[in-house]
């Protein structure tokens, strides 16, 4: 289940059709929430089964529906077995981890 943060008064949902408080509609919000986790999947399966520019495309169309921090890492491990190591450190950066947390 999805947590959906309402963009009109911030209030956070869950996976409602319109927001609690405001009556704001979320189901488009929550359709694209949706379709960035199913990209994602994807794009695991693909770096699973080896296939890197699938995997990257999928990470990418993850990203752009919803910049997650899972996005961002698969993004950076697809960048990473690509071998595009300056890429990778953008990616890496996005992910929300510190450089002292992988030490």
């Amino acid at each position: 289940m999805n947590i959906i943060k309402c963009p009109a008064c911030g209030k956070e949902n869950d996976e409602a059709k319109e927001c609690t408080r405001c009556g704001c509609e979320l189901s488009i919000l929550a359709s694209i929430c949706r379709a960035a986790e199913q990209e994602l999947f994807m794009g695991k399966e693909s770096l699973v089964n080896g296939d890197i520019p699938v995997a990257m495309h999928h990470a990418g169309k993850s990203w752009h529906l919803k910049k997650s921090p899972e996005a961002a890492r698969l993004t950076f491990l697809t960048t990473l077995a690509s071998g595009d190591f300056a890429q990778a450190s953008k990616w890496y950066a996005r992910t929300g981890k510190s450089t002292k947390d992988s030490l």
